[in-house]
C-alpha cells in the first residue's frame, strides 16, 4: 500500500489578487507562506513522509519545501502534476475572461469539467496524465508515505476519477482550499479516499 498526501498549494499571490494561472507561474502570497508553514508542521506531526513529489511550479514546490527541508528530502518535480492549462485565459482575472471571452466564459462556469478554453487543455486530459503519474508513482514507491505538492484542478480531477465520476459532476465536488489535504491510499491497482479536503491545520489563520 502507498500513502499519497496531496496538498493544495498556499494561496498564491493570483489567487489573491483575482486572476487565472495555471501553466504560469505565481508565488505564495504573505498569507500562503503562513498555510505553507501550517500544512508542513502538520504534516511532519500526522505523517512519517518517505518521499515528496510536486508539480514544477513555484507555489507547489514552496508549501512542500518546509518539510523537504526538515526531512531532507529532495522535491522530485514532475510535469504531469502541474495545474490545468488554461490557454489564452492565462493572467486574466475572471472579469477580463467575461469581456474577452464571454461565450466560453459562460460555457465553462456551467461545466468546468468539460469545456476547454481556447488554446487550452482539457479536464479529461489533464485527469489522464494526474492519473497516470500518480499510479507510476505509486508503484515505484509502494510501501511508503509520499507527499504530493499539487493544486486544486488536479485534485479534484482525480477525486472524480476514484469515485467514478464523470467529470461533467466536478462542478459538484466539494472546493479544495489552499494549504488543504487529500489523503489517499493506492493498493497497486485501485485508489481509496482517507481523507479529502482537511484543513483543521488552518484553523488559525
Amino acid at each position: 500500500m502507498t500513502k499519497f498526501i496531496l496538498v493544495r498549494h498556499g494561496q498564491s499571490k493570483a489567487n489573491e489578487c483575482g486572476y487565472l494561472v495555471g501553466n504560469t507561474e505565481a508565488p505564495l502570497s504573505p498569507k500562503g507562506e503562513k498555510q505553507a508553514k501550517a500544512v508542513s508542521e502538520y504534516i511532519l506531526k500526522a505523517y512519517k513522509v518517505d518521499v515528496i513529489y510536486s508539480s514544477p511550479l513555484m507555489r507547489a514546490c514552496n508549501t512542500v519545501k518546509g518539510v523537504a527541508d526538515e526531512l531532507n528530502l529532495p522535491i522530485n518535480t514532475e510535469n504531469k502534476l502541474t495545474e490545468f492549462n488554461f490557454g489564452k485565459w492565462e493572467g486574466l482575472t475572471l472579469e477580463e475572461i467575461k469581456n474577452n471571452f464571454d461565450d466560453g466564459y459562460s460555457k465553462w462556469a456551467r461545466d468546468p469539467g468539460v469545456f476547454i478554453p481556447d488554446g487550452g487543455e482539457s479536464m479529461a486530459q489533464l485527469q489522464t496524465r494526474v492519473v497516470e503519474k500518480l499510479k507510476e508513482i505509486g508503484k515505484k514507491e509502494d510501501g511508503k508515505t509520499v507527499l504530493i505538492g499539487s493544486h486544486s484542478s488536479v485534485i479534484r480531477a482525480f477525486q472524480c476519477y476514484i469515485q467514478g465520476l464523470p467529470l461533467t459532476k466536478m462542478k459538484n465536488t466539494p472546493w479544495v482550499v489552499n494549504g488543504s489535504i487529500a489523503e489517499i491510499n493506492f493498493d497497486g491497482e485501485d485508489f481509496y479516499i482517507v481523507k479529502y479536503g482537511f484543513d483543521g491545520h488552518l484553523i488559525n489563520l
